[in-house]
This record gives C-alpha cells, structure tokens and sequence, in this order.
C-alpha cells in the first residue's frame, strides 16, 4: 500500500478499442481498475500483465488527429484543448493497449509513479499468485498433479520395467545433477548413472540426452538435450557417443532394419552458422565423424534464429502496427505483409517447416530425433512440443496440451520467470513529461513523444529506443555534490546487471502458442480446445495469478514451495472448461490417421490475439514473405508422397 500515491482519481476518460468513456479509476495492490456507469462491469488489469507505460503531455486523442490539431469534435473533448490533458498508454504483454487521459497532470504523474511501483517488484514472492483466494469452483479442485512422468510414459507404451529398454533414473532427485531438469529422468536400460555423471561434462548445464517421448507405432523416439561442448580444440566424450548410441538403439525395430537402415536424426535447433560461433565460447555441434554410428545418422540445422531475434521481430510489430490499438486506427496490411514487419510470421512459418520434417520423418522414415539447440529449453521445447502435437491426439486433447507443457516446457526448465520478465522493467516506463518543452500549446506539439511500445526489452538506441535508467545514470554521475564512488559504481552496477536480466526476456512461449494456433484453424475438427483457451492461457502466462508459470525450473518452484503456497493455473481452465471446449471436435473422425502435417501455405496473423480484425491483418501474402531457406540444412531432407506402401519391401 505504501506504493499508492494515490488510489482513486474521478473524470478519467478511458480509450480502449476505439471507443472512450470517463469514469473512475481505482489502484489497488495488484490491479488497475476503472469503472464507470456506461460500462457493463469493471475493466481490470493486472500488474504483471503491463509491458510498457507511457506517460505523455496531451490526449490519447492527438494519435488519432492526423494534424494533432489542438480541438475536436469528439462529445468528452468538445470545444476543449486536447493538450490541456495528460494520458498514460498502456501496452499489455497480452496486447491489451489502452490509455488513460487526466484532466490533472499532477494526478497523472501519481498514476504513473503509483503503478511503476506496484508493477516493478523484487522478489516474485511479491506477486499476486501468493495471495490470490481461489473462486468457489477453483476451491474444489487441484491440478497440481495433473502431470505424472511414470502415467504418462505408459502412456505412450513404457512399462520402465527390466524388460523395457528404457529405465527411469533418479540421478536428479535432488537436482545436483542438473539444477534445470525435472528429478526423474528416462534414459536407456543399457546406461548407468555413472556414464550419465560423465556424459554430462560434456553437455551445456549438464542437460544430456533423455527420453522426452516415445512414438509407439513406430518404436521411435524424441529425446532432448542440450549443446555439446567440444569448442574450438574439439574435444570429443565417448561417455556422450555411448549415451547417444544407446538412445538410437533402444528404438530400433527389426523388421524394418531387414530392408533399410533406420536414419537416425541429430537436429540442432540453430543455423549452422550460430552454432559453429558458438566454438569460440566452448559450444559447438556434434562432430558426424564420432556420431554416424555406422552411417545410421545424420545431423541436421533447422536454421531458426535465437530469442532476440524473436524478440525484436515482436518489439517492430507492436511499435509500428499495434501501438495504436487503444484508438483502433487502421493498419495497412500490405504494408504488414512485406519485408520486416512480416518477419514474425516468417519465424511462425520457418518452426512449423521444422516442425513437417521431423514428424513426416518420425512416422515415414522411422527416425529417431534427438533436438537441441544452446541451452535446449527454448527452440528445444517448441520443437520438441509442436512435432509430439502433430504425431498424437492425445496431445491435441485440453487436458493433453496441459500435460505437454507440463512434460516439456515447466519440467525441462523452460526459464518462464526470465523470459516473461515477471518482475517487470524500470526500463518499461517512459515519462516524457521530463522531456516536454515548455511554452503554448504550438511549442508543445512540436516535442517528439516517445511512443515506441517494446515490452521485450530492446536496447537499440540506433532505432530510437528511450532507456530511462541510462538517462537517471547520467544525471547521477554529474550531480552536484557528487555521489561517493562507492554509491555511483552501486548504482551502475545496478543498470548493467538490469539492462543484462531485459535482454533475457523473449515471447518463445507466445511463438509456440502461435505455431499451435495456426495448426488449430488448419484441422478445427482434431484440437479439443478453442482458440479462445491459447489466448487466455496466454494472459495467466503474464499474469502471476497462479503459480505454474512462475520461476525458471521445477528445482526452483520446489524450493519456494509453488504448490502449497499457489494455486495451478489448470485449476483456472479445468474448473470452467466449457468456456474452452472446441465444438468442431471429433474425436473419432480422423480413423488411422492420427496426425496432422501443417499446411506452409495457410500460415495467417493471430488476429484475435493482436485485437485486430481478420480482414485488417490477413491480406493476401506474397512470395517475397516466404521462409528463406539459404543457411538451412533441414531442405537437405526429402521425402516421397504419401502411398500406402510407401516403405514396402523391394
């Protein structure tokens, strides 16, 4: 509470979707809330949802007037100077982009002060999800437990038993093996912890090879890891070529071994030419001359860039298309669909191309697949995820999406706290009433505010991008009297180790959401759940009412005691699950086939999701926004049509 400057402000005119409305606005410890008479219920916003704020001289109204001219005809500002108001825009991590005019600069800058405070926390035990009381429906359940390793590799046909060649290991329970991996572990029968204490000196984190799901029509595999770290002496691990040996052996299947080898996968998630720089620093790839096992595989770079390149293609999208989406101004899609700002859709585009080799690989050239890409819990997971979609139902089912992201993204150590920025950026919060010239309304007009809406953190001062905390540094160094050298370096080492935590953030879990969006509009028919549950599963990914998404590995959630002192966010959607049940679901009506291929050619905007239009985005797509495929070893696999005897015997 002590964050309030002030708690309730009277006439506040709201601008969402285009349209406004005055009513009050109310600060509480973990919401924005503003209500009025003309609305139907109350517009809440939560703190941790908020990506960048804005606090600006004039009216969110000046966007909207080509000319910013200083009148208008709209009823609320009739016959009044737009740029006697202040407003605060506000642009969601959800896309939620709204503004607030104040008829009292003062009170704005209260506002603005109370909610940069109240959004930029220390310490996530600071967020909502530790005090949040659950609804009367959420209290009767617990989803905490929905995802069980043992069921649900029985599942998919691993009894784990001696006579399996699989096992499970228990050389992570208490995580000191590898502090980013779930405590259980399936690795070969063949293997011994021993091997895996070995093999893991020679994986970056200590993430080896494991088991992250087994295909039981095809006796394949997907195993997952990270780098190896042969550097620039390549030095090589026979513990790791025997840990990789005995994966692709555990799924071999005899019948077809008599009348073709199986082509055993190694696929680095990376362009070649990242993963070769990545020497320098120790990194690298699989060198083929230790791992052809006999010409039975083969390595293969999916070309797909790292999570500042995602995170930047995001960023350009939002300054330049979606800024203005409190006001609903128009965007042009042909202009959307070219060059940069389409590369979004290209990365979409470019993981689902990925995605249609390595399953038409698993279930027509019985290749096992092992992925990684640097660390293996961001291009990792979403490959790993979008392939096990496209190869089981079961995954496609509400409660089967929820346990694959349980499996590979929460328990494999997806770093959502990192990559979501939960505790939020000072960075974030632009006041350019500190900028405003002084003088009549002319002088003012001619200021230049700064709009420039990344929430993803970019640092670019070359592409006009305002840091806040880089300008309070300067001010600090040439204060008079001069700070201490002691209280300066603090306050400098402070930024850095900030600027350094921004740069870490990247919408990976949105892009994986957006690659399952577009196989869910391709085959309406296959998903159980609805678009509607994607957007909102991703909202509480932002949100911090429950616990699931917070911190960076399972080994993290156990220590602060996630479960017991949060509640699951599969308590949320389970306990209201019509809201996202799929009606075009049939369950039964694909017969045999069971997986689905993505279509490259009907890759589409997440319109919804963006608070646009269909026909706003979606404009026609030309051949220059295609995937370029020049550094991507991936075009090197081929593969036959589809024939119902497409590997029978010669």
């Amino acid at each position: 509470m002590e964050y309030i400057r002030v708690a309730k402000v009277d006439d506040v005119v709201l601008h969402r979707k285009g349209f406004m409305v005055k009513g009050v606005l109310h600060l509480t410890t973990h919401h924005l809330i503003f209500s009025s008479p003309l609305l139907s219920r109350e517009f809440w916003v939560s703190y941790p949802t908020i990506g960048s704020v804005f606090l600006n001289n004039g009216s969110a109204m000046i966007s909207k007037s080509k000319y910013h001219s200083a009148t208008t005809d709209e009823p609320l500002y009739r016959d009044r100077d737009i740029w006697a108001f202040c407003t605060i825009k506000f642009v969601g991590k959800d896309f939620s982009i709204f503004s607030l005019d104040f008829e009292d600069g003062s009170k704005a800058q209260d506002v603005f002060d109370s909610v940069l405070k109240l959004t930029v926390l220390s310490d996530m035990s600071q967020l909502y999800a530790f005090i949040y009381t659950p609804n009367a429906a959420e209290a009767k359940v617990d989803y905490w437990n929905l995802y069980n390793p043992l069921e649900e590799f029985r599942r998919q046909g691993l009894t784990l038993e001696e006579t399996c060649k699989w096992r499970l290991s228990k050389i992570n329970d208490d995580f000191n093996f590898c502090k980013t991996y779930p405590n259980l572990l399936v690795v070969p029968q063949n293997v011994s912890d021993t091997l895996l204490t070995h093999a893991a000196k020679y994986r970056s984190q200590n993430r080896i090879p494991v088991l992250s799901y087994y295909h039981k029509k095809s006796g394949c595999s997907i195993t997952r890891c990270a780098q190896p770290l042969p550097g620039i002496i390549q030095q090589r691990s026979v513990q790791d070529e025997t840990l990789v040996r005995e994966i692709f052996g555990c799924s071999r299947i005899p019948e077809v071994a008599e009348y073709r080898a199986i082509k055993n996968l190694i696929i680095d998630a990376r362009p070649s030419t990242n993963a070769m720089a990545q020497k320098a620093l120790g990194g690298g790839s699989e060198n083929m001359d230790n791992y052809n096992f006999g010409n039975t595989a083969s390595r293969v770079f999916l070309g797909i860039d790292n999570i500042h390149v995602m995170r930047d293609s995001l960023n350009y999208l939002v300054d330049n298309f979606l800024v203005d989406s409190d006001l609903n101004l128009s965007i042009d899609k042909s202009v959307l669909n070219q060059g940069k700002a389409s590369s979004w859709l290209k990365y979409v585009r470019l993981l689902l191309s990925s995605t249609d080799k390595l399953a038409k690989s698993l279930l027509f050239n019985q290749s096992n697949i092992m992925i990684h890409c640097s660390d293996g819990w961001d291009r990792t997971s979403q490959v790993c995820s979008l392939v096990q979609i496209c190869i089981d139902p079961y995954f496609r089912t509400l409660e089967g999406f929820m346990v694959l992201i349980e499996k590979d993204w929460l328990s494999f150590g997806h770093r959502f706290a990192e990559r979501s920025g939960h505790l939020s950026f000072e960075s974030a919060f632009h006041n350019n009433l500190r900028k405003s010239i002084s003088g009549t309304a002319n002088n003012v007009m001619t200021q230049s505010l700064d709009l420039n809406a990344s929430f993803f953190g970019s640092f670019s001062n070359a592409e006009g991008k305002w840091d806040n905390n880089l300008e309070e540094l300067g001010e600090v160094a040439h204060s008079s009297p001069p700070l201490p050298p002691s209280d300066l370096i603090n306050r400098v080492s402070k930024h850095l180790k900030h600027k350094s935590t921004v740069k870490l953030t990247s919408p990976v879990f949105q892009q994986f959401l957006d690659c399952v969006y577009q196989l869910l509009i391709q085959f309406p028919n296959r998903f159980e759940f609805n678009e509607r549950f994607l957007r909102r599963l991703l909202y509480h990914l932002y949100s911090c009412q429950y616990g699931t998404f917070l911190y960076n590995s399972e080994q993290e959630r156990t220590i602060n005691e996630v479960k017991t002192k949060t509640r699951s966010a599969w308590d949320y959607f389970k306990s209201r699950d019509r809201e996202f049940i799929n009606v075009e679901y049939d369950p039964k009506g694909f017969g045999d086939e069971d997986w689905i291929l993505p279509d490259l050619s009907r890759i589409q905007w997440w319109w919804q999701l963006f608070g646009k239009r269909d026909e706003e985005m979606n404009g026609p797509i030309t051949a220059n926004s295609e995937v370029s495929e020049e550094n991507d070893d991936a075009r090197k696999l081929r593969f036959p049509k589809f024939t119902l005897d497409l590997f029978g015997k010669k």
